[in-house]
């Protein structure tokens, strides 16, 4: 197989775009595809500080590359969810992409406010932990300036949100689908930076730089049958989830939704849909600490 570009060995063959590509050619492509996605969105602007949330596999990892190369300001986030080991090799992972890539790293601590993922004994996990992340990134960023939290969210992750959401009667929830969510009150803006990428272009981006990451799987992760029915739709019909997402970006932007009334917690004053928030119902459902962890 024969660089479409420059004629070098390739190291990839992306049928979706029918071109063959050598490691040296296909970053310059991946960046260029990047690049592209953030214009025609509006995903992020030049003069935003950045808060990048990284977890240490591949889909994150990308993203910070792609952004730093892209002459974005931004900063790395890792959440130490106290997930036993899972947890304590991320963070090195992350730390090793942060001298790598001269970025500066900030660490938030689950354990700080009395309980850790690993420590929670519920059927749910993923929902303890969900909540958790999104209070965390959020509080996070606002209380440091930050304008916008950036995740490593693959076409395959918002392909996966509609389908389970939809599923569920939850249709209205696309209109989060949006690769740029723009923030009100106390809420930071949310992006989607890589959303029209594919888990395997930024497996083979990562492994083609060298860049640190991680292949562990956290020990709390389903495995997602419709993940498979996507994948086996993209085998058959190459470039699939790209259209499908690019599609629910014009199917949530339609979408109409009733203005939410919203409250600020009363324990911790962020905004909530109720008297005392999901996260500060978790610290008191599971928190050890007598002191007030705020």
């Amino acid at each position: 197989m024969i660089c479409s570009k420059c004629k070098k060995k390739a190291v990839i063959n992306l049928r979706q775009y029918r071109i063959a590509l050598c490691g040296d050619c296909y970053v310059k492509f991946y960046l260029e595809l990047v690049k592209r996605s953030v214009k025609r969105y509006r995903i992020l602007r030049k003069d935003e500080r950045i808060l990048a949330c990284v977890s240490g596999g591949k889909d994150s990892v990308a993203m910070v590359y792609a952004l730093k190369m892209l002459g974005y300001d931004l900063e790395m986030l890792f959440l130490d969810l106290g997930i036993g080991e899972y947890s304590k090799r991320s963070e090195k992972v992350v730390e090793e992409i942060s001298e790598t890539l001269d970025l500066g790293l900030n660490v938030v601590r689950l354990s700080d406010y009395g309980f850790t993922i690993g420590g929670v004994k519920v059927k749910r996990v993923c929902s303890i932990c969900g909540n958790a992340k999104r209070y965390l990134m959020n509080v996070f960023a606002r209380k440091n300036g930050f304008d916008v939290v950036a995740t490593g969210h693959t076409s395959e992750d918002v392909l996966l949100f509609f389908i389970k959401n939809t599923l569920s009667g939850g249709y209205l929830y696309s209109s989060k689908l949006k690769p740029r969510v723009e923030g009100f009150d106390k809420l930071v803006t949310k992006a989607k930076p890589i959303f029209e990428r594919t888990e395997k272009e930024n497996a083979v981006l990562v492994l083609t730089l060298n860049l640190p990451f991680t292949t562990e799987r956290c020990p709390y992760a389903p495995k997602d049958v419709w993940k498979e029915i996507i994948y086996d739709i993209e085998l058959k019909k190459p470039g699939f989830k790209q259209n499908f997402v690019r599609g629910l970006v014009k199917l949530a932007e339609n979408i109409k939704t009733e203005d939410w009334t919203f409250t600020h917690c009363k324990i911790c004053g962020e905004v909530s849909n109720s008297d005392v928030c999901s996260f500060c119902k978790m610290v008191m459902r599971f928190s050890s600490l007598k002191a007030n962890p705020y």
